[in-house]
């Protein structure tokens, strides 16, 4: 029997190790668009992809439990409770759903509670990964997925089509329109913004000559496909990218950072933007790119809120206005529709409709409630104080430059989230990166202020 116990206890001890969370981030990482290329191809469009991240959910849970009975005298984490309380809020906004239907069954665009413990799982396994080689990886792992999806993106805009698409309102094939592996071009359009800061940011960081000049021509087509998806909101994460890159640059000079390397990184920064704006002019005078949402943009801010970004303004102040009646716990886990078929002045169909808030933060509020809102909000700004402080006060420069580029990629997400809907396929990246931001040894353990009161008194 004891035999038996070492052999569990050993088998455990594995799965809650350091190199068994690497790989769960990597599978899932590379398993979302490589199943949805064989899924294509045998017209089964977004069937493996919720299926993944719901498995990331079951094993994330299951390690996130052992974690803590096993290791019971370990220290505790502002991200540990993070991550509790997120799933208790989605626990209640599921239990207390005015839909239970809607909440516990559908497919394609549907998140389920399940799913969401596969963010917070992956969140998790992201603040166990301290071994800088496997940080590393994980960001070559980014690196992959952008080759694959801007690949099937590039092919797109040449009237090449991996997979179908689900794009409502607009002739994806006959436009050329760049979506990639994801369901339409919006979400590939918050996925590129993602993926084009991490090439960049390796890009403007990396001393090797050979992986700059392939990071760099992997941005410019990166970019590329953003811009071809004619996703209005990768502008605003764009923006916020570079806006973040000027910024960091300001800081660096402030503290006095070594001028050589800050003058070689500001040199790659121009390079960097006169390739974006030779993208620019390429696509707008040989495809036809940009001014027509130039156009739409400018006849958008004449005709009202409602009007606003295709129709979000209505979309969101419907959400708002029932709020304040399921304010708690929300109408339920990722229910938008409800928002309207539960208020007695809607008399329209469910094309009238819209499942998702295209404002994650204003879904997250309406459809799970104002603690899971407070709970999210606070991870965000917890997780962008901790990073800076780390890419600030790190003395090992590979260590900054990776929370770097990781923190820019965060910033351009969280920008563009307030224009996206918030998807199976494009969040669990998100949520890794919040995980790889908030290593164990980056932050500070509960009780650490008072541990060292404790040993300046003793000194």
């Amino acid at each position: 029997m004891q035999e038996i116990k070492a052999k569990i206890s050993d088998i455990l001890e594995k799965l809650t190790s350091e190199t068994f969370f690497y790989y769960y981030i990597i599978f899932v990482m590379i398993s979302l668009p490589v199943t949805e290329i064989f899924d294509g191809r045998h017209s089964q469009v977004f069937a493996s992809q919720p299926i993944i991240v719901e498995m990331a959910g079951f094993l994330g849970g299951f390690l996130f439990i052992v974690h803590f009975i096993k290791h019971r005298h370990i220290k505790y984490y502002p991200s540990d409770l993070f991550c509790i309380l997120l799933f208790v809020f989605a626990l209640l906004s599921a239990f207390f759903t005015q839909n239970y239907s809607a909440t516990a069954f559908g497919f394609y665009f549907d998140e389920w509670l399940s799913h969401f413990v596969g963010y917070f799982g992956l969140m998790f396994a992201g603040t166990m990964i301290h071994d800088k080689q496997l940080r590393k990886n994980i960001l070559k792992a980014f690196v992959a997925v952008t080759v694959i999806q801007v690949t099937v993106a590039t092919l797109q805009t040449f009237g090449i089509p991996v997979i179908s698409c689900y794009w409502f309102g607009e002739n994806t094939y006959s436009n050329r329109l760049a979506y990639g592996l994801t369901q339409n071009t919006n979400f590939y359009g918050g996925l590129s913004v993602f993926l084009f800061a991490c090439t960049s940011g390796i890009y403007l960081f990396t001393s090797n000559k050979l992986i700059r000049n392939i990071l760099y021509t992997l941005s410019m087509f990166c970019f590329y496909t953003l811009i071809s998806s004619e996703a209005r909101l990768a502008w605003v994460g764009t923006f916020a990218v570079l806006v973040f890159m000027v910024v960091s640059m300001i800081v660096m000079r402030h503290k006095g950072y070594d001028k050589v390397k800050l003058k070689s990184i500001q040199k790659r920064f121009g390079i960097l933007l006169a390739g974006m704006t030779i993208v620019i002019i390429i696509c707008i005078v040989f495809f036809g790119r940009i001014i027509s949402r130039l156009n739409k943009t400018s006849n958008e801010l004449n005709s009202g809120f409602d009007g606003f970004g295709s129709g979000r303004g209505a979309i969101w102040r419907q959400g708002l206005k029932m709020f304040p009646k399921y304010w708690a716990f929300g109408i339920g886990l990722d229910n938008y529709r409800d928002a309207y078929f539960l208020d007695p002045d809607f008399h329209g169909t469910e094309m009238d409709t819209s499942g998702k808030a295209n404002n994650e933060y204003i879904q997250y509020l309406v459809t799970q409630g104002i603690f899971q809102f407070i709970t999210y909000i606070s991870l965000l700004v917890y997780t962008a104080k901790t990073a800076v402080r780390n890419v600030i006060h790190n003395e090992d420069n590979e260590e900054r430059f990776i929370n770097w580029i990781l923190l820019g990629m965060f910033f351009g997400y969280a920008a563009q989230a307030f224009f996206d809907c918030n998807v199976v396929n494009i969040l669990p990246y998100f949520w890794i990166t919040i995980g790889m931001l908030l290593t164990k040894k980056g932050q500070r353990h509960f009780g650490y202020h008072k541990m060292n009161k404790a040993v300046s008194e003793k000194k």
